[in-house]
């Protein structure tokens, strides 16, 4: 009678796992079936490309240049724009891809929704909090990421993500952008270090090169927290910068591809590029901080990370992550050495503007990185429409790379 019972006991919970695994199938089909189609991931990618275009014309705005539309409140958001707008739509739209979950894609909406809503005049509490709840998503994503398959890469990227989610909670809170934006930086900065360290890794001799990039991670958004409330904190941040720019240059593998041809040198020397500007960006944020050479390290550091780090490595990812995105192919073309030279070559003018305290050199090195920008938008958009789908390019599908990694050497 016993063995009866235990032996229906079992038959039940049997069928009752059998129910499960069939609605985790149900829903594991639904999500990729919903995640694997283009149309969301366009509606992100136009939004991203709204902010950008928009962050833009505020750059215009503070550079005192004549601008499409005008307005102080758009000048205001310009840095909310470029940093949580563009990029925080961009490589959350990235992970959402990867992470193949409906909801992820609440991620870039929402970071791109937020700042949108802020330029048409929306109430501070709801464009700051659909960003604030975008960010947050984001680290639910990398904790997913995490307990799948937990790594040193995904920890700084998870860094990052967290860097922007408290940067974001404080400016909900009522502080200003110039206490956040520390934070901020952080976010592009780690995450980009965290994808080029999983593909370096090969290249490692053992892990300890990893516990000294998480170190330095660590240190640097923890210096950024206590610049909250100690102005020498710079003194954390801006070392660990530098070290993250000459450990990553080292090692990554660009320093040795850069001697090929083509794109694969293309993409290479954007990305050493970038470790160059990061360096500076951690240089003067060591030696200035944020407030010194009379206000000038403030706005040397900000554009150096974003422009010429951040930015250079999206000139050097694009050709492989964008293809992942909109499922066609974006072929190398020399014509891309063109915004990579307007790009480095403005912000060189830029950066001598400001230090000679020359308005117009300034402005003629912001001019030339908008230029930059735009030129590069352009050129993208017409190799991508001229170009095939990846199926007829290679006559199959292309796989995702894991967790959004990008392939780039």
């Amino acid at each position: 009678m016993e063995t009866d019972k235990l032996a229906a006991t079992a038959h039940a919970q049997v069928k009752a796992h059998a129910a499960d695994d069939a609605a985790d199938n149900a829903a594991g089909r639904l999500g990729r079936a919903l995640t694997s189609r283009v149309a969301p991931r366009l509606v992100a990618l136009a939004l991203g490309a709204a902010c950008i275009l928009m962050g833009l014309n505020a750059a215009l705005l503070r550079l005192n240049l004549p601008a499409p539309i005008d307005g102080a409140e758009l000048a205001a958001l310009h840095g909310p724009l470029m940093l949580v707008g563009f990029l925080g739509t961009v490589i959350a739209l990235e992970r959402a891809v990867a992470a193949r979950a409906p909801w992820a894609f609440l991620a870039p909406l929402g970071s791109a929704a937020g700042c949108l809503t802020l330029m048409a005049g929306a109430p501070d509490v709801v464009g700051r909090g659909l960003m604030t709840g975008a960010a947050g998503i984001l680290c639910a994503i990398y904790l997913r990421v995490h307990r799948r398959a937990p790594s040193a890469a995904v920890d700084v990227e998870a860094m990052g993500a967290s860097a922007l989610l408290l940067g974001d909670v404080l400016w909900l809170g009522g502080r200003g952008i110039e206490d956040v934006v520390p934070l901020w930086l952080l976010f592009p900065t780690l995450t980009i270090i965290g994808e080029r360290l999983e593909l370096a890794r090969i290249a490692f001799l053992d892990e300890m090169v990893e516990t000294v990039v998480e170190a330095l991670s660590g240190a640097a958004v923890l210096g950024a927290c206590l610049m909250l409330i100690a102005q020498g904190s710079y003194l954390v941040v801006g070392p660990a910068l530098l070290g993250l720019a000459v450990v990553m240059a080292y090692y990554d593998v660009a320093r040795r591809t850069v001697r090929a041809g083509g794109g694969v040198r293309f993409m290479a020397a954007s990305m050493l590029a970038g470790y160059v500007w990061l360096a500076v960006a951690g240089a003067v944020w060591s030696l200035w901080g944020l407030k010194g050479l009379n206000g000038a390290a403030y706005e040397i550091v900000i554009h150096c990370i974003t422009v010429g780090f951040a930015f250079s490595m999206i000139l050097a990812h694009a050709p492989v992550i964008i293809p992942a995105i909109v499922h066609r192919s974006l072929p190398y073309h020399r014509l891309m050495w063109l915004p990579y030279v307007l790009l480095h070559a403005g912000l060189v003018v830029r950066v001598a503007g400001l230090l000679a305290e020359a308005s117009v050199i300034w402005k003629v090195g912001g001019a030339v990185g908008v230029a930059a920008i735009l030129v590069f938008m352009v050129l993208t958009l017409g190799r991508v429409l001229t170009s095939g789908s990846i199926r007829q390019a290679t006559g199959r599908r292309r796989p995702q790379p894991e967790r959004g990694k990008a392939v780039t050497p």
